[in-house]
């Protein structure tokens, strides 16, 4: 991987692997990711390892979203064209050209549906159901959902978090089996359950004392830029 241009940036996890750079000019960008994608192919041949391409995806981030370029980036990829998607998902995560979070809000609502409907069916498929039991249940089944990925959507809008919000306001009443009326000031009052934001801000804090304590410098710069932006 040491053969990949200083000016693009790479992450991996297991087999994905992710390349970023940035420039001016879309003539500089397109020029810059396919050069670091060569040396990647390259890197991959000699370690007999084999690429995907039709897996291979590609999202444009830039000052204008909405803009039509005549030229737009695109790449190859063993000779298989690459062009711009308005939405990607890297490790779980959907992440829009805007980043507006609406993929991924949408993805969530969907995934958490049917374990909104556990959550309601456990709370009244006993007569005395047990509160802390059914409270670590939440945390398990849901709000780790909705909190996976939470350092790149820490920055995100009010309107993002108010349906963050919503989603573990519904949760919350299923896990106790309350009606959909109830205010969300007394659910919280009952369960000691911090708002979503407050509870992944407390989480950011934990990572970097985390960072902190191993001298895991990179990771604890990445987690401090995102604590400045709050």
């Amino acid at each position: 991987m040491n053969d990949i241009p200083p000016h693009t940036e790479h992450g991996l996890f297991a087999d994905d692997t992710a390349l970023w750079t940035t420039s001016n000019t879309l003539t500089s960008l397109t020029q810059r990711l396919q050069q670091s994608i060569d040396a990647f192919e390259s890197w991959c041949k000699s370690w007999k390892l084999k690429l995907h391409p039709t897996k291979t995806e590609m999202i444009h981030f830039r000052l204008h979203s909405r803009k039509k370029y005549k030229h737009p980036v695109e790449v190859k990829v063993e000779n298989t064209i690459i062009k711009p998607l308005d939405a990607t998902r890297y490790l779980g995560v959907i992440i829009d050209k805007q980043l507006k979070w609406r993929n991924h809000l949408q993805h969530l609502e969907t995934k958490m549906a049917g374990r909104i409907s556990l959550l309601r069916y456990l709370a009244k498929s006993v007569q005395e159901p047990n509160q802390k039991t059914m409270i670590n249940i939440f945390k398990a089944v849901a709000r780790s959902v909705v909190t996976y990925g939470y350092p790149v959507v820490l920055t995100a809008n009010d309107k993002v978090w108010d349906r963050l919000q919503i989603i573990q306001n519904k949760a919350l009443r299923a896990t106790l089996g309350l009606p959909i009326h109830t205010s969300i000031e007394c659910v919280h009052r009952i369960t000691k359950i911090p708002k979503i934001n407050d509870y992944e801000t407390s989480l950011l804090q934990q990572s970097i004392a985390t960072a902190t304590s191993n001298k895991d410098h990179t990771r604890l710069q990445h987690l401090q830029n995102i604590a400045d932006q709050l």
